[in-house]
């Protein structure tokens, strides 16, 4: 049996010796457990509305794509100062109007296709007179956030004929659609409007009767298409679902 005398000594023995392995010269020591959970604040928007709906402007067609409205549900890293900031793009297919070679009526079915998660930095603002006087919130965000989207064909049909592409017809790489704003991370807010150019990659897989990938990359594929959308503020914090 164990004298008070001789527990204490094995008590003090047992903190000096946990004591000397955590200031050990030399050694780091293991990282806080809060930083091993990184914070997520979910926030929500709903993209376009009848303002401004979710176009698309392609370049080469000189057409525009209008698609219904969309989301983009994610988080931020924290609030304060720059954060990593993640989230999931969601945008209905829409049916496309274009005039091909300058005189040949095309209709299609355009739909966009997350590869992953879209990414990027926010750097938070706080004071609705000071830095989020744009957006009429008490906190807002500068994002750069970038959404890799594969872009998919089906059901084209030229001058009312059907032009067979196959079940797999869409960009060979995804295109990098890029927004940088000012955003509102409190509710109520305003729609912002925000904007981005991008390059849409060549088709791949565009088989039907024929492999039909470089026709329509010729009348596609290039640099100089737009991106157009309201961002309105659905939920942040609390008010979203988890």
């Amino acid at each position: 049996m164990l004298t008070r005398t001789s527990l204490l000594l094995v008590l003090v023995t047992a903190a000096f010796s946990l004591g000397a392995a955590e200031a050990a010269p030399g050694e780091t020591a293991p990282p806080p457990r809060q930083q091993a959970a990184a914070t997520q604040i979910p926030f929500g928007f709903t993209l376009g509305d009848a303002q401004q709906p979710t176009t698309s402007h392609v370049a080469k067609l000189g057409s525009d794509i209008t698609f219904p409205p969309g989301t983009f549900d994610g988080s931020l890293g924290g609030l304060t100062n720059t954060v990593p900031i993640t989230g999931k793009l969601a945008i209905p297919p829409a049916n496309g109007y274009f005039v091909a070679f300058r005189f040949m009526p095309t209709t299609g079915r355009v739909e966009i296709i997350p590869d992953g998660d879209a990414t990027g930095t926010a750097t938070v603002h706080t004071g609705k007179d000071k830095d989020c006087k744009a957006t009429q919130t008490n906190i807002c965000a500068d994002t750069d956030v970038t959404a890799k989207v594969f872009i998919r064909l089906s059901d084209v049909k030229v001058d009312g004929r059907p032009l067979d592409v196959g079940p797999d017809c869409r960009t060979a790489q995804p295109a990098a659609v890029t927004i940088k704003a000012l955003v509102p991370i409190s509710p109520p807010a305003p729609p912002v409007k925000v904007t981005s150019t991008f390059t849409t990659p060549e088709f791949a897989g565009c088989v039907g009767h024929e492999d039909v990938s470089r026709l329509l990359t010729g009348l596609v594929s290039g640099p100089g298409n737009t991106f157009v959308s309201n961002l309105q503020l659905r939920c942040f914090s609390t008010g979203c679902k988890s």
